[in-house]
């Protein structure tokens, strides 16, 4: 198994992109609805792709966190985002339900792999013929 370094352009890349991607998402939280375009109809849905993106790029750049606490990372910058958007006159209302579609995204991004890592502690099942229980019990 190869194991790269910090200074791989990968890594580099990977950190840039999250960097890249925290920028935009926080410009487009706190930026005036008219200076964001809306590719999808729904905000809700924007706010659950935006944090499913960057908790991809989360995971991505801090190679070496736990996925836990990448996943609290991500919930903290969402609740933060949402406490600045709550104050702000357009989007008192909507707050609470924008960081649920926020904290859904990041979920969504990261849950499959918290999973198949929980799976993988198990190890695989024993190969060869399946057990039988041959009681006399068994067939009743």
């Amino acid at each position: 198994m190869m194991t790269r370094r910090d200074s791989d352009p990968l890594a580099i890349a990977a950190r840039v992109t999250f960097l890249s991607v925290i920028a935009l998402v926080t410009f487009a939280s706190l930026a005036p609805v008219r200076w964001v375009p809306h590719p999808l109809y729904s905000f809700h849905l924007e706010h659950f792709a935006a944090f499913y993106v960057m908790a991809v790029a989360m995971a991505a750049a801090r190679y070496r966190a736990h996925l836990n606490r990448v996943l609290l990372d991500a919930v903290i910058l969402a609740s933060l985002l949402e406490g600045v958007r709550a104050f702000t006159p357009a989007h008192q209302l909507s707050a609470a339900e924008d960081w649920i579609a926020d904290v859904g995204g990041a979920l969504a991004a990261l849950v499959p792999v918290l999973v198949g890592d929980f799976r993988r502690t198990f190890g695989h099942e024993p190969e060869g013929p399946a057990l039988v229980d041959e009681s006399p019990t068994a067939s009743i």
